[in-house]
């Protein structure tokens, strides 16, 4: 045998045994690892070294937990107190108040989670820091927000002062400026989160509210000097669904800007003080009282007219004319307002009760339903002239009229023409319209505000356009005989002045208008029937052409208008 080989042998030997022997160790090492490994993390109890508000929990499971921490904890929460002051107001109250609680079954949770989260050797890591270090799991507190809220309202409803701002009280006779005061109060919102944290730390104890002061705004002296001084306004009346209604009116105010200065600047010292401004109430000229008095008061003016009824037509430009003016009668103008007469009398037609009667339409005397209507319009026209009211639209006849003076008369066309005027005084008026007899009456009630003013009306001619005859040949009259069958008249060319006096001098003269009234042609029948001596037939002189007349009486210009051709 060599030597040397069997040298080898014997060395090698010893060393395979202590390999194996530690490999079978680190096989044992790794083994007894891996189940403690598997037991630690099998464990079924909170890791060691887990507390809960300073409580160890630690090895325990979650009933042994749950019942540490309701014995330590739970059972003594309700009697945790807390006192809010503010000044000398103050509220108390207990956990229970506000039905404050633990959530230990939250806080379980997360204690048991605790080492029981992420890989191996992080769930590893985690419990090894725990036993080492401690681990602390804080428990939430639950309670009744509301009841809270209530409390530190009723805090702040005691420690409030609402701020109270300087302000005037103005009477008919004396104006009475009052000074503010501070407010104060707690700030609800700062107060309850403050509480909340200690209710979550579970600490009783006294909390100092600070009070909120808060000052009134300076007096702004340039708006009140503005709010107080004020001119006096006249009391006046208007017109509301054909009633006067009057409205009051406003008394002045003036005071020294100067002096209201300083005793803002002296009241602005104090609280909750008064005074007296020195302020000087003027009174208008007219008042309330005074303008009631004022409502139609007075007569403005009276005018009448006379119509007739001898005959038919007469007799129906009567009734015409009691329609019309029953119409108008009472009407209330505001001041301002404009009078329509068409729109107050409206349409005239048979159905409304208004009668035929002779009308001019296109230079021929003609029936037509509202004849006479144009009196009524002509005589409210004079009434105001004389009371000196607005005229807005008036137009003459188309020829002359006999119940007013050339140059004053006022025709209407229902659709066409129209008479306005409007109320140019500061009051309301009222038309009054009758009928005595055979006298058509228009009275303007209102308020004179001028004494002494007295109207004239002064028609002036200042053109005369004659008449042109027409012959119509007519063979059932004799020849050389002749017969009127309508009467000429006259025109005219009228300027119409308005004289004003005052305690009777004259202080203005206008010219109103110009008013032209055409001629009407006369028309004459001439005979063309031939007459033969000896037939026993009389011989005809030529009969003398009648001379024009001023107007034809009980006619008018056509109340509606003619229909179109």
């Amino acid at each position: 045998m060599n030597p040397e080989a069997g040298k080898k042998f014997l060395i090698g030997k010893p060393t395979n045994i202590v390999i194996i022997s530690l490999l079978a160790f680190i096989l044992l090492m790794v083994a007894l690892a891996a189940q403690f490994t598997y037991t630690i993390l099998k464990f079924d109890k909170i890791y060691n070294g887990v507390y809960v508000s300073g409580t160890h929990i630690g090895n325990l499971d979650k009933s042994e937990a749950a019942d540490l921490l309701q014995k330590n904890f739970q059972d003594k929460i309700k009697d945790i107190e807390i006192t809010l002051t503010a000044g000398d107001k103050s509220e108390k109250f207990t956990f229970s108040d506000i039905g404050a609680t633990y959530n230990i079954q939250e806080t379980l949770d997360r204690a048991y989670s605790i080492g029981r989260s992420g890989n191996i050797f992080k769930r590893l890591m985690d419990i090894w820091n725990a036993s080492r270090t401690g681990k602390t799991v804080d428990m939430p507190v639950s309670f009744d927000r509301e009841s809270l809220e209530k409390i530190v309202l009723s805090l702040y409803n005691k420690t409030l002062i609402n701020v109270k701002e300087a302000d005037i009280l103005i009477q008919d006779d004396k104006v009475v400026i009052r000074s503010g005061h501070h407010g104060e109060n707690i700030d609800k919102q700062k107060t309850l989160s403050e509480v909340e944290s200690m209710i979550e730390m579970c600490k009783g104890g006294v909390v100092n509210i600070p009070i909120v002061v808060t000052e009134p705004n300076k007096i702004n002296v340039e708006d009140l000097y503005k709010r107080i001084n004020r001119e006096p306004k006249d009391a006046e009346a208007k017109v509301e669904n054909g009633s006067v209604k009057i409205v009051p009116h406003v008394t002045g105010r003036k005071i020294d800007k100067a002096s209201l200065t300083a005793i803002v600047s002296e009241l602005e010292k104090t609280e909750n003080t008064e005074k007296i401004l020195p302020v000087v109430f003027i009174k208008p000229q007219i008042t309330t009282e005074k303008a009631r008095s004022l409502i139609f008061r007075d007569t403005l003016y009276t005018m009448s007219t006379r119509f007739s009824t001898a005959d038919q037509n007469e007799s129906n430009r009567a009734q015409n004319i009691k329609l019309a003016a029953a119409k108008i009668n009472g009407k209330i103008l505001g001041p301002g307002e404009v009078f329509s007469f068409n729109e107050t009398v409206g349409p005239r037609t048979a159905e409304g009760g208004y009668q035929a009667a002779h009308t001019y339409v296109s230079g021929k005397i003609v029936d037509d339903i509202g004849g006479g209507i144009c009196q009524v319009s002509s005589t409210l026209y004079n009434a105001v002239l004389f009371s000196d009211l607005e005229v807005v639209e008036r137009s003459n006849h188309m020829f002359t009229v006999g119940y007013v003076p050339k140059g004053t008369d006022a025709t209407v066309s229902y659709g066409s023409v129209d008479f306005k005027f409007r109320n140019s005084t500061r009051w309301p008026i009222k038309l009054e319209a009758w009928i005595t007899s055979n006298k058509l009456f228009f009275s303007i009630k209102g308020t004179n505000e001028t004494p002494g003013k007295t109207i004239e009306i002064v028609p002036q001619i200042v053109k005369t356009l004659d008449f042109k005859t027409k012959y119509i040949d007519d063979p059932t009259l004799p020849e050389g005989k002749t017969v009127v069958k309508q009467k000429g008249m006259t025109g005219y060319v009228v300027d119409t002045y308005k004289i004003v006096k005052q305690d009777g001098k004259e202080v203005s003269r206008v010219k109103l208008h110009t008013s032209t009234y055409r001629p009407l042609d006369q028309e004459v029948l001439r005979g063309t029937k031939k007459i033969t001596p000896g037939d026993g037939t009389e011989t005809v002189n030529p009969q003398e052409e009648e001379k024009p007349v001023e107007h034809v009486p009980g006619v008018d210009d056509a109340s509606n208008p003619p229909a179109p051709q």
